[in-house]
């Protein structure tokens, strides 16, 4: 017996949390599916590494929604008969959904969409997603925080499902002496550090105004950001010098979460971030933002402090407070590395996506018969 041939469809796996979410889960589908990817606009970082990891990919290098020949070499993934489409983003959906259509297959939409005061929004793609939603059998969300917005778009109770995202421990490499030296952080300072691609809605600006505001009180504060994108260049010149450093994208996050007193994240719109997890993994406490699904993650004052958006002093307080308090600091690293073993582990969201796919498929051959 075969197993069920699962076509995943997104714009292009870039640097971002929901295409690394699909980059940690899609390989390890195997071998309950016969899993592969098609991206529509462009290939990303995660395409060559899912191709590594020898999943079949395929980028049908759209250039817009009216490329026609784009549309045709997306829609030939139907002649490979597929059983199932999982897509990410509203463009994804409309192309999945006419492959599903072709093939007789079944759709799932992934929601990775952010939650919160500065997510966009588009009164087109909301009608999109409107007109779409009936015709699509399962949606899953990453938190609950998500529902009110699937509702709005036209999602019925019985088609949603919530699957928290999930990681491993990352892998450290070096210790945290060395990368603390390496950047210039002493032993007795406090290392703050943000790690985001610098979109609008990751608001790095408060995270800097908050470490500068914290670090005139107590200088032991230090903060570093780290991560590329649109606001990388323009952050970078206004951040000034010495307070806070912005390092561009690197390689060696893990080093650098291993080696902070403090991950954050400052946004005003988020899922449940990939980051915060993987911070959890090593045991790091976070002063994050209230926003969309971070409160399940982050329980305020066990695993680490939440702060309301675009709050910059209180922001800024949070980071005194674990400053000033070195075992209150290292009991909410400790808890939260609990918690990540216990609700944000890998296997579980695996499993989890692999019964609901299951479910879908099963329910689709019944419809048929």
């Amino acid at each position: 017996m075969t197993e069920p041939r699962v076509l995943f469809v997104c714009s292009e796996l870039i640097l971002g949390g929901a295409e690394r979410q699909w980059s940690l889960l899609i390989p390890r589908l195997r071998p309950r599916f016969d899993v592969s990817v098609l991206t529509l606009v462009a290939e990303g970082p995660f395409f060559g590494q899912l191709g590594d990891a020898g999943v079949a990919v395929d980028c049908a290098h759209m250039r817009r929604r009216t490329d026609l020949r784009g549309w045709r070499r997306a829609l030939r993934h139907a002649e490979h008969q597929p059983e199932l489409i999982v897509t990410q983003s509203i463009n994804a959906d409309i192309v999945g959904n006419a492959i599903a259509s072709r093939a007789h297959a079944a759709h799932v939409s992934n929601a990775h969409f952010n939650v919160g005061p500065g997510a966009p929004r588009s009164r087109y793609r909301d009608l999109l997603a409107r007109l779409l939603a009936p015709r699509v059998d399962c949606v899953i969300a990453v938190s609950e925080a998500q529902l009110p917005r699937l509702h709005q778009l036209g999602y019925r109770n019985g088609q949603i499902r919530i699957v928290a995202n999930g990681v491993e421990p990352p892998l450290v490499a070096r210790s945290a002496h060395e990368v603390r030296e390496a950047l210039g952080i002493g032993p007795d300072e406090f290392l703050a550090l943000l790690v985001a691609t610098l979109r609008p809605e990751k608001r790095a600006d408060l995270f800097v105004a908050a470490v500068r505001n914290a670090h005139a009180s107590d200088p032991r504060v230090r903060g570093v950001v780290v991560g590329g994108g649109p606001e990388l260049e323009r952050l970078r010149d206004s951040a000034g010098s010495g307070v806070v450093e912005f390092l561009g994208p690197r390689a060696d996050v893990p080093d650098l979460m291993g080696a902070a007193d403090a991950v954050c994240l400052s946004s005003d719109a988020e899922g449940v971030p990939m980051a915060l997890l993987e911070a959890m993994a090593l045991g790091r406490p976070a002063v994050a933002t209230c926003v969309g699904g971070v409160s399940e993650a982050v329980v305020h004052e066990q695993t680490g402090l939440l702060v309301p958006t675009d709050d910059e002093p209180a922001f800024a307080s949070a980071l005194l407070r674990l400053v000033a308090d070195r075992e209150f600091r290292l009991g909410l690293g400790e808890n939260a590395r609990q918690r990540h073993r216990a609700r944000f582990g890998i296997s579980r969201m695996v499993e989890e996506y692999a019964k609901i796919f299951e479910a879908v498929l099963g329910a689709k051959g019944a419809a048929s018969t």
